[in-house]
């Protein structure tokens, strides 16, 4: 969150601190929450790389023995054909991990409040990741989800508008304003009327050649 566009929206120096302090608890609860998560899938991946290097090490066993023996040669078949389906099995539960962490993630960044509390109104079906990890059909899902039960997201917090700048003037007849004279207001209503109106203040200050 950028601290200009704070400013923009009329925020003071004190309110501005609050909201980027709480970006920043918020923006480091994301990050570790991610980070969990990806240690705990590395882990898995490792898991499952151990498990081949020891079937591959079993197969090249096998298959040495099985050169001159027909009953080792059908017994190698059968372990080739269950490493097949077994690496199948990996490969989609793999690829079903990193998706529903991809999903996890892209909800907690769109403002769920219960990840779990969203996710049944998320047609995962419809949502893929791409070869760079890129979720594909998740922002429709989660645009519908906000419209329908936006009471599952965080509100955006409405900026505080900015108080109406006071309009230096001094009676005349009753019936009409008249700018007070240049050189009896101060310097906070000279700034006053600058943001209020800068035709007028020019009017008021510019210097006469």
């Amino acid at each position: 969150m950028e601290r200009d566009f704070l400013e923009k929206q009329g925020l003071n120096a004190d309110q501005i601190k609050a909201v980027m302090a709480q970006n920043g608890k918020e923006t480091n609860a994301l990050r570790d929450d991610y980070d969990r998560k990806l240690a705990s899938l590395n882990d898995q991946i490792d898991g499952y790389k151990s498990q081949v290097t020891d079937r591959d090490k079993q197969i090249k066993s096998l298959s040495t023995a099985a050169k001159d023996n027909e009953e080792l040669r059908a017994k190698f078949a059968e372990v080739e054909k269950a490493n097949k389906e077994k690496d199948k099995e990996w490969s989609n539960k793999l690829a079903s991990q990193k998706k529903e962490f991809a999903i996890s993630s892209a909800l907690s960044k769109a403002g769920a409040l219960e990840n779990k509390a969203v996710l049944p109104f998320i047609d995962t079906g419809k949502v893929s990741l791409d070869e760079n990890g890129n979720l594909l059909g998740f922002q429709e899902q989660v645009d519908a989800a906000k419209q329908n039960y936006g009471f599952l997201f965080k509100k955006d917090e409405p900026a505080e508008p900015q108080k109406p700048a006071t309009h230096v003037v001094v009676s005349g007849n009753g019936t009409s304003e008249v700018p007070q004279d240049p050189s009896k207001m101060t310097l906070q209503q000279q700034n006053e009327l600058y943001k209020e109106d800068p035709a007028r203040w020019t009017q008021l200050f510019r210097k006469k050649k």
